[in-house]
């Protein structure tokens, strides 16, 4: 079974392009459930910078070709124009790709925490949705715990940086010090909490949290020690702000140029504008208006970058241990395959050591206890230097053929790979 993963991110695609293939939480399962119809296994993930479709299979050219023309249909391109802007990597590529991205070193923001929980998320929606088997499973459970050992190993994710709190740094660069600045946090998720915390961190003035559920926005509001309205009251909201921070699941633009436009009316006081959403949450049309800056993803790479230089010497520590790791994942996805063999061939040994002791010792009268020690003890080292070889030869091979021919030369029975729950914790 080999692993193959097709991707659009920050890098390779436009924002427009982004948007046009984010996925959020309540659309994945029915999008995960098409793509198990075209790919057998599949996984998804879809965050502000990126999204991956992960796949298996064993002739990686019909699932490099079909899980092209997944990624085509769902970014409304033709599958040329797709494949000049996706990335797609198979094998050994992929897996290092999965460990990558879930430690951070695939982000804008090199080390970021978030990213860890969004594919653990992702992980559990596609179980959820039954899209996902062993070899996925095992692949993003292995990458988890890599990217807490490369964390621990390398501090790679020191300051606990994000794209919300370079986001909050890059308005603080626009509007100078935040003191006594009336913010206004619409979104009332993880993205929009890490902004807050900066926020508070950076000593920002007045919080207003903006969301649509009452009891919720209140709650997180008073967490957070600000003030708090519901959507429905979004225009007055931008009225009284001098900095609006937007970082919602919504599928289409939430705060639009009639809005702010109502919300300013006469005024000439200056407004930050900051859409940390995947797709958009502002519409773009906004930074045309006199006295609005309007800042996006794209705009938080300079920042970004500064921070890259300064972890450039954990991330190359990094990329070490994921060398490392990658023919680590794939010893243990092998022994996983081969292990029922294994067993099976163990078992079968056994009975015949023990069927021939019996009938050699009923022929041997008068053995004292230690000389059928001595006996037993032969014949189990006989038996494991026989089976040293076949175990070896099956723990070293990476595809089925390997425990069908050992399965075969010992006439064993079928065998199937055995599952355990939460193995992986």
């Amino acid at each position: 079974m080999r692993f193959l993963v097709a991707g659009l991110n920050y890098r390779t695609a436009s924002t427009e392009l982004l948007e046009r293939v984010s996925v959020n939480d309540r659309a994945l399962p029915g999008l995960l459930l098409q793509l198990q119809k075209q790919l057998g296994e599949a996984l998804v993930l879809s965050t502000c910078n990126r999204t991956e479709v992960y796949t298996t299979g064993e002739d990686l050219e019909i699932a490099r070709v079909r899980l092209m023309q997944e990624l085509a249909d769902m970014a409304g391109l033709g599958e040329e124009e797709a494949s000049a802007v996706a990335y797609v990597y198979e094998g050994d590529d992929a897996v290092r790709h999965a460990i990558r991205v879930t430690c951070g070193l695939d982000s804008m923001v090199i080390g970021e925490h978030q990213i860890a929980g969004q594919v653990q998320t992702a992980l559990r929606l596609a179980g959820e949705t039954g899209s996902v088997d062993t070899p996925l499973s095992r692949l993003f459970h292995f990458a988890l715990r890599s990217s807490r050992r490369i964390r621990e190993a390398t501090g790679i994710g020191r300051s606990r940086l994000t794209v919300s709190s370079i986001g909050v740094q890059l308005v603080e660069r626009g509007v100078g010090s935040l003191t006594d600045r009336r913010v206004l946090l619409v979104g009332a998720g993880e993205t929009g909490k890490l902004a807050a915390r900066t926020l508070g961190r950076m000593g920002a003035g007045r919080l207003t949290v903006a969301g649509r559920n009452a009891e919720r926005t209140e709650r997180i509001a008073t967490e957070l020690g600000g003030d708090w309205v519901l959507r429905d009251d979004l225009t007055s909201a931008i009225a009284s702000a001098d900095v609006v921070i937007s970082a919602t699941a919504a599928s289409d633009i939430l705060i639009t140029a009639d809005m702010v436009m109502e919300a300013r009316g006469d005024s000439e006081d200056s407004l930050v504008m900051l859409d940390l959403a995947m797709p958009r949450d502002i519409d773009p049309a906004v930074e045309d208006m006199p006295g609005v800056t309007l800042y996006g993803l794209p705009d938080l790479q300079a920042i970004a970058d500064e921070h890259r230089a300064e972890r450039s010497d954990a991330a190359a520590e990094a990329e070490k241990i994921i060398e490392k790791d990658v023919p680590r994942f794939n010893e243990s996805l092998t022994a996983l395959a081969t292990e029922p063999v294994i067993r099976a061939l163990g078992a079968h040994a056994e009975e015949i050591r023990l069927r021939e002791l019996q009938n050699g010792l009923r022929r041997l009268e008068g053995l004292s206890e230690e000389q059928r020690d001595v006996i037993e003890s032969l014949t189990r080292s006989v038996v494991s230097k026989i089976l040293a070889d076949p175990i070896t030869f099956l723990r070293t091979r990476d595809d089925d053929e390997a425990a069908s021919a050992v399965s075969r030369l010992f006439g064993l029975p079928d065998a199937e790979v055995e599952v355990i729950e939460g193995d992986d914790h």
